[in-house]
C-alpha cells in the first residue's frame, strides 16, 4: 500500500452511501463489482467523502478476520456434558466459535467445530463455556484459520470536517456520529 499513495484528486465513480453502511457482510456494494443485484456493504478499497462534520467509523481496506478451521484440545476441564457449547477467547476481537463436546466422566475428550466464528488467529486460546453448568477449565488452542469477513469491532474512528476525504482506502463504513449522517457520505473510486 505504501507504494501507491491515496490521492483524492479525481474520482471516476461515485455512489450514495445510503444502504451501504453498517454491519460488514462481504458482498460488494458497487454494482459493477456485484452483478447479482443483491448489493452489500463491501466497498473494496473505496475513498469516502464527507459532506458534514462528525465522526465516521470505518474498516480499512484489506482488513480481514479469520474463522476457525481446526483446534487442539489442551485441557479437558471437568463436569462437562455432551452438548454444543460456546467459547471465550484470549483475543478480544474473536467471537462466535461454538463447539460440540464429547466427554468421558465430565472431562472433554474431543471438540468439533459447529460454528467457526470470526476474528481468530492461530495460537489463540479458547475456553469452553457450557451454559447452565458448573463445568469449567477446558481449553483449546486454535491451530488453523480461514480468512473471513471483518467485524465492526475492528473499526477505526475518524473525526472529519465538512468537505473532507478520509486519508485511507476503506472496505466498510460501520457507523457515524455528530452532524454526519448516511446521506452526507459519498463513496468514491
Amino acid at each position: 500500500m505504501g507504494q501507491y499513495p491515496i490521492t483524492a484528486g479525481v474520482f471516476g465513480k461515485a455512489m450514495r452511501a445510503v444502504g451501504k453502511t453498517g454491519t460488514p457482510d462481504g458482498k460488494p456494494a458497487w454494482v459493477f463489482e456485484n452483478q447479482t443485484g443483491n448489493l452489500g456493504t463491501l466497498l473494496n478499497s473505496s475513498l469516502i467523502w464527507c459532506g458534514d462534520s462528525g465522526s465516521i467509523d470505518v474498516i480499512p481496506a484489506g482488513t480481514s478476520l479469520s474463522s476457525v478451521s481446526s483446534l487442539s484440545l489442551t485441557s479437558g476441564g471437568a463436569a462437562y456434558t455432551d452438548v454444543t457449547a460456546d467459547t471465550t477467547c484470549s483475543n478480544n476481537m474473536a467471537q462466535g466459535l461454538t463447539v460440540a463436546i464429547t466427554q468421558n466422566a465430565g472431562v472433554i475428550q474431543s471438540l468439533n467445530i459447529v460454528a467457526a466464528g470470526s476474528g481468530y488467529n492461530v495460537g489463540d486460546i479458547i475456553t469452553v463455556t457450557e451454559a447452565g453448568g458448573g463445568a469449567g477449565g477446558a481449553k483449546a488452542t486454535i491451530t488453523a484459520v480461514n480468512q473471513g469477513i471483518p467485524i465492526a469491532a475492528q473499526s477505526v474512528e475518524f473525526k472529519v470536517v465538512a468537505g473532507s476525504v478520509l486519508p485511507i482506502a476503506v472496505d466498510y463504513v460501520t457507523d457515524f456520529s455528530g452532524d454526519l449522517i448516511e446521506a452526507d457520505i459519498v463513496i468514491c473510486k
